[in-house]
């Protein structure tokens, strides 16, 4: 069984870190915990875009206009209100707005096109979306096609709106309604957000998170040591996906400490970001720290301004070669965490203010327990490979409308994440592969990422995926697609092919080798393999 490694449990209260004394702890919904700290720090600074800095009490405000509109339109309890928004402030109107009276806040990834959006609305019949003005175009195709018509509230951005069917704006809707307290009494176990997964295996997943869920996060994260107090965390990735919202937004929330948003990545933005607003957390991916890694000179950062104390990592594997590297160039540690959304984004962290073991996701978090199972969940020995799964209150409540997939993946209280990994003998976690994207070579077992550990050495290698491809033979053949810049387009697969003659075993080299200047990828970074088979 998984060591605890955090020296707490879900029964430990939340003490000793002095950015809590006064605070509240205890809270029965996320949305009482943002109505708490607005009343306990009014005037502290909880958000800051751009120029725009908004106060805890200042959110409070925004999110009860919201809830007024909504109650008024006769929203209420268990009604799904909907956001396409870019990342900005007025995701957190909505979406506190909405879950203060019960409803769910679904979260509609903005990159999705017509039909894909047409789905989201048939399975979660929202009552009311809002949507940005630069997504009118394509979510009035998703509309048009679709059997389910919400009522339409346009977000505003500066971008004129392909098409005008929005009932109202967001705008106008703080402007014209009270921000008296609209907080209806919830239960832990209540549904408050929906988020869909990324259909990488088939159509998207409506994935229902409820309040306790949540709440085991905030405290989880606390618990973690990331925040010290006066703390202001970077938001980099798309805010339609549980790290920016779970794994960020409320536990930041929950210790009264700051975010800043940015529309999306920028390298050029990157360290003058950090420097300019006195951070000390961030979250990115795995490509967001390649590329800073190679592509910017350490000298060019102000030093003297430079506050960043964690650069967290997760959604793909981050090499060692990497961690070691920025943390060498930067100054800055790499944390690698691991999670997915059907458990609220985050279950195993290495540990910040302890020993981490670079290549490893770290700990079990305190309030959950993990264990390498086979397939009849019997737990497997120490360094015997098995799917990694996980019991504890951050697990979903289910999958919106797919009793199914719900059974398929939630059992005996555990969740099956699909990920093949170990524990050493220290309770640190591995992840090896996807499940799903593991090769079988006539009758040989293949884990794509042993083979993409040893290319990702290479220096001229910038990124790399393998997948099996299907083969009349042998079931599947091993293809390898490296990203590699255009300087370094000498490398051929016959050369790639000898340097891994004396590292893998013949059956695991790749027979198709292919070289791309850019691998797709979804909005968070995450390879995306199903474009890679054919």
């Amino acid at each position: 069984m998984a060591d605890k490694g955090f020296g707490q449990n879900e029964k430990t209260p939340i003490e000793g870190y002095d950015f809590l004394n006064s605070l509240q702890t205890e809270f029965t919904s996320v949305a009482e915990m943002i109505v708490t700290r607005a009343r306990e720090i009014p005037d502290r600074i909880h958000v800051r875009f751009n120029d725009e800095s908004r106060t805890y009490a200042e959110t409070n405000s925004k999110a009860n206009r919201t809830a007024n509109f909504l109650k008024k339109t006769g929203a209420g309890q268990g009604d799904v209100i909907s956001l396409m928004i870019m990342n900005s402030p007025e995701i957190y109107d909505v979406m506190f707005g909405a879950q203060k009276l019960g409803c769910v806040a679904g979260l509609i990834n903005f990159a999705l096109k017509g039909p894909e959006i047409e789905h989201v609305l048939n399975d979660s019949k929202p009552k009311i979306v809002f949507v940005g003005s630069e997504f009118t175009d394509e979510f009035s195709k998703g509309f048009e096609a679709s059997l389910h018509k919400p009522m339409v509230v346009e977000v505003v951005t500066g971008t004129e709106p392909a098409i005008n069917f929005a009932h109202t704006t967001l705008g106008a809707i703080q402007k014209s309604y009270p921000d008296t307290e609209a907080l209806i009494p919830q239960e832990l176990d209540d549904p408050f957000l929906l988020i869909y997964s990324s259909g990488t295996t088939g159509l998207p997943k409506g994935i229902l998170l409820s309040n306790r869920a949540q709440l085991s996060v905030c405290r989880d994260l606390t618990r973690l040591g990331l925040v010290t107090g006066n703390d202001i965390m970077l938001i980099l990735l798309p805010m339609f996906h549980s790290n920016p919202i779970c794994v960020w937004t409320f536990p930041i929330t929950f210790c009264g400490q700051a975010l800043c948003i940015r529309k999306a990545f920028s390298p050029e933005d990157f360290w003058p970001a950090i420097t300019e607003y006195g951070i000390t957390i961030l979250m990115g991916v795995p490509a967001m720290y390649n590329y800073v890694y190679h592509s910017i000179d350490p000298d060019s950062v102000m030093r003297e301004k430079l506050k960043l104390k964690w650069a967290f990592c997760g959604a793909a594997p981050i090499t060692v070669e990497l961690i070691r590297g920025f943390k060498e160039r930067f100054d800055v540690d790499i944390i690698e965490g691991y999670g997915l959304t059907e458990g609220c984004g985050v279950s195993a962290a290495n540990p910040p203010l302890g020993n981490r073991k670079a290549g490893s996701i770290g700990l079990a978090l305190p309030e959950q327990e993990i264990r390498i199972m086979n397939d009849q969940l019997e737990e497997l020995p120490l360094g015997q490979r098995g799917e990694i799964c996980i019991k504890g209150n951050a697990n979903m409540n289910a999958y919106l409308n797919n009793a199914e997939a719900t059974g398929d993946t939630l059992e005996n209280g555990w969740m099956r994440t699909g990920d093949i990994g170990y524990q050493d003998k220290d309770g640190y976690f591995y992840v090896v592969d996807r499940k799903k994207d593991m090769i079988n070579r006539g009758g040989e077992n293949i884990y794509p990422r042993e083979i993409e550990i040893v290319l990702e050495e290479l220096p001229e290698v910038m990124a790399v995926a393998v997948v099996g491809v299907p083969d009349d033979a042998l079931g599947e053949r091993v293809k390898a697609v490296l990203e590699v810049s255009k300087q370094n387009s000498l490398l051929t697969p016959d050369a790639v092919k000898k340097y891994l003659s004396n590292k893998l075993a013949d059956y695991k080299i790749p027979e198709i080798i292919e070289f791309m200047e850019q691998i797709p990828r979804n909005p968070t970074g995450k390879i995306l393999k199903t474009k890679l088979r054919g």
